[in-house]
């Protein structure tokens, strides 16, 4: 019988002309590849740049708006040394730029308590002229002052007004701009009217200054000023009244409240509160390191730790 071949399984082969397809389509497949990643790369480096230059522009801004505000601080307290000394006849030279500027203001006489006023607030507050009468009793937690007026350089902004400020109540000043709300609240809290001094106060309007301190060592010593304030009130009272004037269960009251046992563990919770953490912003950074808005959230955590008698805020809703 005939021989039957067995069956041979053919291979597949590529002739020359499907190797010839194929090698390009893998070319083109690998230079979209590389061609989609040096697109991200070159769009990562494009928003590097962006940012890099917004940065830039934001400091330049920063800083010449520094520079006019200095500027205007500094002619500002130029004109109100000026005038200060035309009005008492003093003869004495100011100096030239920064430090002659430093000097007449430091030499300006301002009615109430200075302490911690920035410059721009004392050349304000050595034109301010305030007038009134404690009408209430000097051991009361209440307080009312009569015909109480206020001008500033010359431009009369209040006549002959009653303040009331009675424990427990909260007030509000509305009035247009130029009418003179801030000044009766900066009057109030330098204590150009007669503010019993059992009765502390805070007026929260900017933000903390920039300094060497740290957020943490600014809001704890608010308080021990605060403390050591009313500790010499006591000492002053006893001496002129005796142990018996009922102010000192008051100021004694005070300071049980202010009692910095353990301050450092409450301000922290409280600046916690207002957002510092390390990962954003440390409580333990300089405040000369800080925004603006991370000072001003210093000022008010200065006065939630402090939960003053009387706290007076300037434009709460900025």
């Amino acid at each position: 019988s005939p021989r039957l071949a067995s069956p041979r399984l053919a291979s597949p082969r590529l002739t020359g002309a499907t190797r010839a397809r194929c090698k390009p389509r893998a070319m083109a497949d690998s230079a979209d590849v590389y061609a989609a990643r040096d697109a991200r790369k070159a769009k990562e480096a494009e928003t590097e740049a962006l940012m890099a230059q917004n940065a830039a522009s934001a400091d330049a801004k920063a800083a010449k708006k520094a520079r006019a505000a200095a500027l205007k601080a500094e002619r500002a307290a130029a004109r109100a040394a000026k005038k200060a000394a035309k009005a008492g006849g003093a003869t004495k030279d100011v100096g030239d730029g920064a430090e002659g500027v430093a000097a007449a203001v430091d030499d300006l006489s301002i009615s109430g308590d200075a302490t911690g006023l920035t410059e721009g607030q004392r050349v304000v507050a050595a034109v301010r002229a305030v007038t009134g009468v404690l009408a209430s009793a000097k051991t009361s937690q209440d307080v009312a002052i009569e015909a109480f007026t206020l001008s500033v350089a010359g431009n009369q902004l209040v006549q002959d007004t009653r303040i009331e400020l009675n424990q427990g109540c909260r007030y509000g000043i509305i009035g247009s701009n130029g009418s003179g709300k801030s000044n009766v609240l900066a009057a109030i809290a330098q204590r150009e009217v007669p503010l019993p001094g059992h009765i502390d106060c805070f007026l929260l309007h900017e933000e903390a200054p920039g300094t060497e301190q740290t957020a943490v060592e600014a809001v704890i010593a608010h308080v021990r000023d605060e403390a050591k304030r009313l500790e010499d009130l006591n000492e002053s009272i006893i001496e002129e009244s005796g142990p018996e004037d009922e102010r000192l269960d008051a100021i004694a009251n005070r300071l049980d409240e202010l009692d910095l046992t353990g301050a450092e563990p409450r301000a922290r919770k409280i600046l916690s509160g207002l957002g510092f953490n390390d990962a954003i912003v440390p409580m333990d950074r300089q405040t000369k390191k800080m925004s603006g808005g991370w000072r001003m959230r210093v000022s008010l955590a200065k006065a939630l730790f402090a939960a003053p008698s009387l706290l007076l805020l300037d434009e709460p809703t900025n």
